[in-house]
């Protein structure tokens, strides 16, 4: 049998001895505890006061407000996650229009650059990324060399609905009146009217009368 160093290490121990360290435990942990409460909550005020015409509802995470601009009518669905960071010291930007909704547990990233226009939705489980790490190189061994980080905007267009578990991988631009179905991940550009779906994201149709893509169901058109 095991023994932590809480744990007396005799078989005889008073059954209720784990019960007083777990008690102790906690009571030192309180402190530390309530350091750590109290600078989220004021780093989480920073933020949100660097965007006072949003609308949050609870447990949204917001760093790098500085770089983040909305317009009218924005909301922030519970525990949505938008980070702007630093990329060899190069800030990105998240910039959004007016009428924009990103949906509960929805990230994200602008370290290369997110421009969101007006009157877009953004389902659950939603995540747009303008940065992803590079495969590690074949020659590489070197367990503490940095990952490489590549950077490439990505531009949502006006009037456009993301389904839940959607995801946009950078350098994507997706096209006004379109949709993007849900769990389709967008490798390339979409179309404007199009639906797209599927794994990679394949046009469906055309909500504006144009005909849709043959059955070979070939790879997005770019424009």
């Amino acid at each position: 049998m095991a023994f932590t160093d809480a744990w007396p290490k005799h078989s005889y121990a008073p059954l209720g001895y784990a019960k007083d360290v777990l008690v102790t435990e906690q009571l030192r942990a309180i402190p530390g505890a309530l350091r750590r409460i109290i600078a989220d909550a004021i780093n989480d005020e920073i933020e949100r006061r660097r965007l006072p015409g949003v609308h949050y509802a609870t447990g949204v995470i917001v760093r790098g407000a500085r770089y983040i601009t909305a317009g009218k009518n924005v909301f922030f669905d519970h525990r949505a996650y938008l980070q702007v960071n630093n990329v060899d010291g190069k800030p990105g930007f998240i910039k959004m229009g007016d009428n924009v909704e990103i949906g509960p547990y929805s990230a994200i990233w602008g370290g290369g650059g997110v421009t969101i226009g007006s009157d877009v939705h953004l389902g659950c489980h939603v995540h747009i990324t303008s940065m992803e790490g590079e495969q590690v190189p074949a020659s590489n061994f070197d367990v503490n060399k940095p990952l490489e980080i590549a950077r490439a905007p990505v531009v949502i267009e006006n009037h456009v609905l993301i389904c839940s578990n959607a995801v946009i991988v950078p350098g994507v631009r997706v096209g006004h009146h379109s949709m993007v179905a849900a769990g389709a991940v967008v490798t390339q550009d979409v179309p404007p009217y199009a639906l797209v779906a599927g794994v990679p994201a394949r046009v469906i149709r055309y909500n504006n009368g144009v005909a849709s893509f043959p059955p070979s169901n070939e790879l997005l058109a770019k424009e």
